[in-house]
């Protein structure tokens, strides 16, 4: 964005400091006009949620004009097409945006005064979807996400404050690591099962939570508040690079100085009982299912069924779709080089692509009999549609129809943006996991699937066919059949009716090889996941074209179908043991702890979208550092010692609530020294420190209302 100054408003504080707020337009080039500044012209409220581990303490602002033009340029439609931004002596002391769709003006004076609420730029967050950065979904570290949040805040911030506690252990808490940087997650956990993604203030909240600090916009500068943490303070600029350090400071609330007598005294009271809950992201399905209603776009949206073959005995009903989480692929049947076949303007002949080449499409298909002029009741099968290439081939042998038949020619690539990650606690056995491919297979020479027809040994292979081929990709590995590999290369999986006869036009599952110690409650082609295979990354499956098993059996085809059917396909991830305490992958983790059985509430449960792994199965909320998932590795110097970060909050929690706090609210001057991490002191509240958790800035009156809460 290009922002022009299009309004400024000068006006001085009561000790006579020179102040000016600016007002920007997102593309404005002209001349910037000044308006005449109302009796308050800016006043700054800063949230005070009393809890002292919220994540976020965001800001807002009144800026009050007079004038005879209504100023009706300044009704806003966008959260960022106003940017204000307050000078006092020259430096940044507020920016954020006008709120926008908020317009209420008095119409009765030719003078009047016009109030312009804002926000503060960090509050923009809320209204922004969380997006990806490049093609597909990647692991994030929580420093990117900090510094995206920041960016895309587009905030005038002078510097960034960031409290010095983590580090990947003891001796590297002394170093430069930044163990931020080296802690990452899956993006996945930023969207739901639909694919819906977060707002990015979510996202910062969740970062927030997980490390128990406060993002507090604060007089121009951007502050992440560790309550609980007196040492060092990494001070960076706006883009989270040049740093110096920076410690926090201590003020007497007489020493600042008074500038009104409205000063109160709470007392906060503790709680009985406080819970963390995790909210597991569990890794189950790999693949989305190719027939889920929200994905799928048919190829014509005006009828609702495309084509009707009539047969002897059956008719039938298909239905054509893409699906916007996979790709059909297509080959031509000659030269087997790969070619682009738009299917939307194919529409109801979207099958002539698999009948003209080799490919595959998506379809439903119901078969039907005809019963006193009516079709029978619709039940339509998800079916998977794969064109051999064979229509109209001749072939001078059979060496030769094997020959063609053997080249591996992708015909459907799955490549959900979903990220993997195998690391989970090996069994006895070394093998931390199991990837289960399963499905359903089918051949036929009609372009529809029709089981009602019997088949005979002389249609089969007379030692080994139904053989289908897949390639599956994680991270930078492939599984060749045997082991995980770098190199590019495929595998086969026999079908139910391997090397037997009368198998054709009828449905035959993936070979099943699942035992009763693979911990696996369903059936399929499992493969096997060690640790030292270390899968980590983006996961890729690619459907191939079916063919004729023949490696060194000694088997001739005989004869081979033009068409294969797929359906109920899936890839699934199941952990190598059994569960801890009965429990499954997906159920969510809880922490609790009894703060003082003498107060009468609990505290709300805290709820973590990112958290550490404790034995929860594969899940893409859980953080990992170096080459693991972080568990209690963790160091935080406020211990000194290492802890998980949901431990570490149920701990803080227990310091603060077990007993009573004081609140105190007292009208006090503005300072530029008084920030979210300077612990106050009151001559007369003796041995008890504070730290300001909000209040109300009236910048002429250089007049602070400031909440302060015990610590």
């Amino acid at each position: 964005m290009s922002y022009g100054l299009i309004y400024t408003v000068p006006f001085a504080t009561l000790d006579n400091i020179p102040c000016v707020v600016e007002i920007e337009k997102d593309g404005y080039e002209g001349v910037p006009t000044e308006l005449t500044a109302g009796d308050t012209p800016f006043i700054i409220d800063i949230d005070s949620e009393e809890f002292l581990y919220t994540p976020t303490r965001f800001s807002t602002a009144k800026l009050q004009v007079v004038g005879s033009d209504y100023f009706q340029s300044l009704f806003s439609t966008a959260y960022k097409e106003f940017r204000v931004t307050l000078k006092k002596n020259g430096v940044i002391t507020w920016c954020g945006f006008v709120k926008p769709e908020l317009y209420t003006q008095d119409y009765t004076s030719k003078t009047f005064m016009l109030e312009l609420e804002c926000i503060s730029a960090m509050s923009v967050l809320e209204f922004i979807d969380y997006t990806i950065e490049g093609d597909s979904k990647v692991f994030v570290s929580i420093w990117h996400l900090l510094q995206r949040c920041i960016a895309i805040a587009a905030g005038q911030y002078t510097s960034v404050y960031i409290p010095h506690v983590y580090a990947s252990g003891k001796a590297e808490y002394s170093t430069t690591e930044n163990v931020l940087s080296d802690m990452i997650l899956s993006e996945q956990d930023f969207f739901d099962e639909d694919d819906k993604p977060m707002k990015f203030k979510e996202v910062l909240e969740e970062v927030c939570k997980f490390l128990n600090w406060t993002c507090v916009d604060w007089k121009g500068d951007l502050y992440f508040v560790d309550v609980d943490h007196t040492g060092t303070y990494h001070k960076y600029d706006i883009i989270l690079e040049e740093k110096t350090d920076s410690r926090l400071n201590e003020l007497r609330i007489q020493d600042i100085g008074f500038a009104g007598a409205n000063h109160s005294l709470d007392v906060l009271p503790g709680y009985n009982k406080v819970t963390v809950k995790c909210s597991n992201y569990p890794v189950e399905s790999l693949i989305p299912d190719l027939f889920d209603s929200s994905l799928l776009n048919p190829l014509i949206k005006d009828s609702p069924f495309y084509r009707m073959i009539e047969g002897d005995k059956y008719s039938y009903f298909a239905k054509f779709y893409t699906n916007k989480r996979f790709n059909n692929l297509f080959s031509d049947k000659d030269s087997l080089q790969q070619i682009n076949v738009d299917l939307e303007p194919l529409g109801s002949n979207a099958d002539n692509a698999i009948i003209d080449n080799i490919g595959s499409l998506i379809s439903k298909q119901a078969k039907y009999k005809w019963a006193d002029g009516k079709p029978s009741t619709l039940s339509f099968d998800d079916i998977l549609i794969i064109g051999m290439g064979l229509s109209n081939k001749n072939y001078a042998s059979l060496d030769d129809l094997t020959f063609f038949l053997q080249k591996d020619i992708p015909v459907l690539q799955i490549n959900p943006d979903y990220l993997v990650d195998t690391v989970i606690s090996p069994g006895d056995d070394g093998i931390i996991g199991y990837l289960l491919l399963s499905g359903e297979y089918f051949q036929s020479d009609s372009l529809y699937t029709d089981p009602s027809k019997a088949g005979d040994g002389n249609w089969n292979n007379t030692a080994g066919d139904n053989c289908c081929k897949f390639k599956l990709k994680i991270g930078n590995k492939y599984w060749n059949g045997r082991k995980w590999i770098e190199e590019e290369t495929r595998f086969i999986i026999r079908c139910g009716g391997y090397n037997k006869s009368k198998i054709w036009y009828d449905w035959n599952s993936f070979e099943n090889n699942v035992t009763y110690e693979m911990n696996i409650d369903s059936e399929g082609y499992a493969i096997p996941i060690k640790k030292e295979d270390h899968l980590l990354g983006k996961i890729e499956l690619t459907v191939l074209r079916p063919a004729p098993n023949n490696y060194g059996e000694g088997g001739r085809i005989k004869r081979y179908p033009y068409y294969t059917f797929m359906r109920n396909l899936k890839l699934q991830l199941f952990k190598g043991t059994p569960e801890l305490d009965g429990e499954d992958n997906d159920s969510d983790r809880t922490y609790e702890n009894v703060l003082n059985e003498n107060y009468i509430n609990e505290l709300d449960e805290i709820e973590f979208k990112i958290s550490s792994y404790n034995e929860d199965g594969a899940c893409y909320s859980k953080v990992m550092l170096g080459d693991d998932y972080l568990t209690d590795n963790l160091y935080n110097c406020i211990l000194d010692d290492a802890i998980r970060p949901e431990e570490m909050m149920i701990t803080r929690c227990i310091n603060h609530y077990s007993a009573t706090r004081i609140k105190l609210t007292q009208e006090i001057k503005e300072r530029a020294d008084l920030t979210p991490i300077t612990r106050l002191s009151d001559t007369f509240l003796v041995g008890k420190k504070f730290i300001c958790t909000g209040g109300s800035i009236d910048c002429k009156m250089n007049r602070f209302e400031c909440i302060m809460i015990e610590v």
